[in-house]
């Protein structure tokens, strides 16, 4: 099962991903990148030396997809600072995404339960939604340490936006 359908892990995950953009936002983004690196590079070498040192391997396909996924691993630790500039955009637009995922939900939620979530539980996502489309919209308009500190906050927000949805459903 993957780690991140279970809803405490992604909780857990998106609270501390928005107290260290919060927190350290010079030092968050090549960070993260460091992170994510890591945990696409180490699979994607383990599968090459599975395959490398299989007897089998005169039978098998070579893993072309792994030694991609290599190479950009190596390209995140590598070099950073090129991707920062293109993780501003994909930051915005996994804000927008989160923001209709959880509208979206909300709606599917009064339908199904016949029961009010109130204002405030379309607030939060809405303002996810708006911070989302302020990055896309003006990326460069702010310093990066006022684009990494909002999408901490809204980031920390998604994170306690959920916990709060999984305590009152559960």
């Amino acid at each position: 099962m993957n780690a991140f359908q279970n809803p405490l892990v992604r909780i857990i995950a998106s609270i501390a991903v928005g107290l260290l953009l919060i927190l350290y936002p010079h030092a968050a983004l090549p960070t993260i990148l460091l992170i994510i690196g890591i945990f696409i590079g180490v699979p994607s070498l383990y599968t090459l030396l599975v395959y490398l040192l299989s007897e089998q391997r005169k039978s098998l396909p070579f893993p072309v997809l792994s030694l991609l996924m290599l190479l950009f691993g190596c390209s995140l630790i590598l070099v950073p600072n090129w991707y920062i500039g293109i993780t501003i955009y994909v930051l915005g637009g996994a804000l927008i995404l989160i923001g209709v995922y959880q509208l979206l939900y909300l709606l599917t939620l009064k339908k199904n339960l016949k029961r009010k979530a109130g204002w405030v539980s379309y607030l939060l996502p809405v303002i996810i939604l708006l911070i989302g489309i302020e990055i896309l919209v003006n990326p460069f308009s702010a310093t990066e340490r006022i684009m990494v500190v909002t999408f901490g906050a809204a980031t920390l927000l998604y994170g306690i936006t959920d916990l709060i949805y999984y305590i009152r459903l559960r």
